[in-house]
């Protein structure tokens, strides 16, 4: 195996100020992670340096290859149900509280935006939990659940909506109701009726506005913001009050929590924040 390209400095500097610009990542601490993950494309497409591979992707007009660098760099280390509790709280304290009793016929026009979604699994948990409570019959037959990423490769995985069932940590409870398929007992296969319940979109969250016409219900945007810096989670959390209707949720991951005070939300719980009416 021949020796790894020496990431210097400047180059290092290049690369993480390219992925703040453009996706808000603050890679400033991750030199490690970026020399590793890096090395293998810039062998591959036959570059000296990383100096040479910059250059490359900023001469790439499709922006193919800065796509390929964003997919190469992104975490998207997930699992099923995922921060269980939040889940437990949007059914049985959150929908109630937006629309009483009848939440069936809430769910009918509800948008739900899974910002950040990674390869699908918090999607698919929303999915499996709303047939659970309330029957696929409550289900709107369009999506209720918009779900956006900046990673392509991740994005791919997500609509195979296949996974290896030892990783994917799918409790007992959802394949014993049918919700999933389990294939010679290592992967598992979200079912079609859930599916089509959820739209996987490619999605920048730095870009200044969200192409969204109607406000949202609820957002999730967990365990994404760990990789940005103040500024940027601060100046994210207004385009999502600006995005949320009175009343709406916000969940953040248990990690990311911005403190009990954050204009234009009431603080209700380590990572969950609800949109002042």
């Amino acid at each position: 195996m021949s020796d790894p390209i020496d990431l210097r400095d400047e180059e290092f500097r290049q690369i993480v100020d390219l992925v703040y610009a453009r996706y808000g990542i603050n890679l400033t601490n991750k030199r490690t992670l970026v020399h590793g993950r890096l090395n293998g494309t810039v062998r591959k497409l036959g570059h000296a340096s990383y100096r040479e591979y910059v250059d490359h992707v900023y001469s790439d007009q499709t922006g193919r290859e800065l796509q390929r660098l964003v997919d190469r760099l992104s975490t998207n280390h997930t699992y099923f149900f995922r921060e269980a509790d939040h889940f437990d709280f949007l059914i049985h304290e959150g929908f109630p509280s937006m629309w009483g009793c009848d939440v069936a016929h809430g769910l009918k026009d509800a948008r739900i935006w899974c910002a950040g979604c990674a390869t699908g699994e918090e999607p698919y948990s929303l999915t499996m939990l709303f047939a659970r409570e309330y029957g696929l019959e409550a289900l709107p037959a369009h999506p209720v659940i918009l779900a956006t990423d900046i990673s392509v490769d991740a994005l791919t995985i997500a609509k195979s909506a296949t996974y290896v069932r030892s990783k994917a940590r799918v409790p007992d409870e959802y394949i014993r109701l049918g919700l999933v398929d389990v294939v010679d007992g290592e992967t598992v296969t979200v079912r079609s009726e859930l599916t089509r319940r959820v739209l996987f979109k490619r999605l920048n969250l730095m870009r200044d506005s969200f192409p969204f016409s109607n406000p949202c219900d609820v957002v999730f945007c967990r365990n994404v913001m760990i990789y940005f810096d103040v500024e940027t989670r601060q100046r994210l959390v207004r385009k999502f009050l600006a995005l949320l209707q009175p009343g709406g949720y916000l969940f953040l991951g248990h990690s990311e929590s911005m403190g009990r005070h954050v204009p234009g939300f009431d603080y209700v719980r380590p990572g969950v924040y609800r949109r002042k009416s």
